[in-house]
């Protein structure tokens, strides 16, 4: 899991106000923990962009890393919904 702070080479910051996001390598147990502790302490379900916080896939770095996970992206519109999911999650 890697914090990443969004700028505008990301469409969720460009597009729908997201300025912060988790970036986990693939679909793990602890994307399974955070995307619930979202669902609990922020609404919502994830999957439409204009809420506070939204998940997707994102694309691979090349065509070479067919074989590789897929980044699991968990975007959130402000820091402080970040702060409250990672202290939930524990």
């Amino acid at each position: 899991m890697k914090i990443v702070k969004l700028n505008r080479r990301f469409r969720q910051f460009k597009e729908h106000g997201h300025v912060v996001a988790l970036r986990f390598e693939g679909w793990s147990k602890k994307a399974t923990e955070v995307e619930k502790v979202c669902r609990e302490k922020l609404n919502g379900g994830g999957w439409l962009r204009d809420q506070d916080w939204y998940t997707y896939y994102g694309e691979r770095n090349s065509r070479y890393d067919r074989d590789a996970a897929r980044p699991y992206w968990i975007t959130f519109r402000n820091e402080a919904d970040l702060t409250l999911v990672l202290l939930s999650v524990g």
